[in-house]
C-alpha cells in the first residue's frame, strides 16, 4: 500500500528533522520511501492509542433493540425478536424482513444459563454453574435429572467444553473495526464487563461506547498530532538511515525534548477543551451535541 501525497509530505518533514534525503510521491522502490512506509501507519496508530485525543474520539450504540429508518454500519448489533443479529452491511434499515433479505444482517449466536422445559438442539451451548456444556443429544430439558454437570443423564445430553471462571458473561460484542483504544463503557446499572482480545464481554443487552478510533486521514488530524507523527517517525527513521554516526544521540536527544514539549501542551489543551461537566450529559444529548457540530 503506498503513501498518500499528505503523508509523502509529512515523511519529508520527519526525513528533513534527520537530515536524510527526501523522495517524491510514487516513490515506492527508494529505501527512504519503503522505510517510511514501513513505519508511518504504526507511528500514527501509536500515537492515537497514547492519548485522547479529541479529533479521535468516536461515540457508537454498539448494542441496540433494532429500528426502522436507522444509518447501521457493520461494527453495531441489534435485537430483534429475541435474537442477536450484527451488521453484515452498512444500510439504512427499512423493514427487518427486507434487510434480513438483503444479508444486510447475521444472526449471532449466544451463550443463555440452563434452564428447564426448554428445547435444545444439537450442538447448541449453555452456562451451568460457571461452566460452558454443549448439546450432545437434541431434547427438551426436563427437571434436575438432565442438568447439565450434576443430573444424573448428565453425560447423555451434554458434555463440558471449556472451563470458566465464576463470572461469567452472558454476551460478546466485537470491538469495532476502526477502534485502537476503549475509552468508555456506557451503562446506567455499573454491571460487571471485561474487554478480552477486542471483544467485550458482557451481561448487558444494549451497549454505548466511547473510544479512539483509527483516523487516517491527516486533514482529520489536529495540529499538535500531526507534529508528533513527524517527531517520533524521524525518531523511528534514526536508526535505519542516520545509524549511530556522528551527533546521533544529540539529534534524538532534541527529538525527545520537542516531543515531550508537545506532550505536555496537549495535555494542557485537552484539560482546557474538557472542563465541561460532561459527566451529566446523557447519551443522546452528546449525540445531539455531536450532530449540532458537524
Amino acid at each position: 500500500m503506498a503513501l498518500t501525497s499528505a503523508e509523502v509530505d509529512l515523511c519529508n518533514q520527519s526525513l528533513g528533522k534527520i537530515g536524510a534525503k527526501q523522495f517524491t510521491f510514487g516513490d515506492v522502490t527508494g529505501y527512504n520511501s519503503t522505510q517510511c512506509l514501513l513505519h508511518f501507519d504504526q507511528t500514527r496508530d501509536m500515537l492515537l492509542r497514547s492519548f485522547e485525543w479529541q479529533f479521535s474520539k468516536t461515540r457508537l450504540r454498539l448494542v441496540s433493540a433494532w429500528l426502522t429508518d436507522t444509518v447501521y454500519t457493520t461494527d453495531q448489533y441489534v435485537w430483534q425478536a429475541g435474537l442477536l443479529y450484527k451488521c453484515a452491511v452498512a444500510h439504512t434499515s427499512d423493514t427487518f424482513a427486507t434487510d434480513l433479505t438483503s444479508a444486510y444482517w447475521t444472526l449471532q449466536s449466544t451463550v443463555s444459563a440452563w434452564a428447564t422445559a426448554t428445547v435444545y438442539a444439537l450442538g447448541s451451548f449453555v452456562v451451568n454453574d460457571a461452566v460452558y456444556y454443549e448439546c450432545i443429544l437434541a431434547h427438551t430439558s426436563g427437571g434436575t435429572d438432565d442438568e447439565p454437570g450434576t443430573g444424573a443423564t448428565t453425560a447423555t445430553y451434554w458434555k463440558s467444553t471449556t472451563t470458566k471462571p465464576t463470572n461469567v458473561f452472558g454476551y460478546s460484542y466485537n470491538l469495532p473495526s476502526d477502534c485502537l483504544r476503549l475509552v468508555e463503557f456506557i451503562d446506567d446499572s455499573n454491571v460487571d464487563w471485561s474487554l478480552e482480545t477486542n471483544t467485550i464481554l458482557t451481561d448487558e443487552d444494549e451497549v454505548d461506547i466511547v473510544y479512539i478510533a483509527q483516523i487516517d486521514t491527516t486533514t482529520d488530524w489536529d495540529y499538535l498530532f500531526t507534529e508528533l507523527v513527524i517527531l517520533n517517525l524521524a525518531k523511528r527513521l534514526i536508526g535505519p538511515l542516520a545509524g549511530a554516526g556522528k551527533g546521533t544521540a544529540s539529534l534524538m536527544s532534541d527529538l525527545n525534548a520537542e516531543i515531550e514539549r508537545l506532550n505536555k501542551r496537549a495535555r494542557i489543551i485537552s484539560r482546557q477543551e474538557g472542563r465541561g461537566n460532561t459527566s451529566k450529559v446523557t447519551w443522546n444529548q452528546a449525540r445531539q451535541i455531536q450532530g449540532n457540530t458537524v
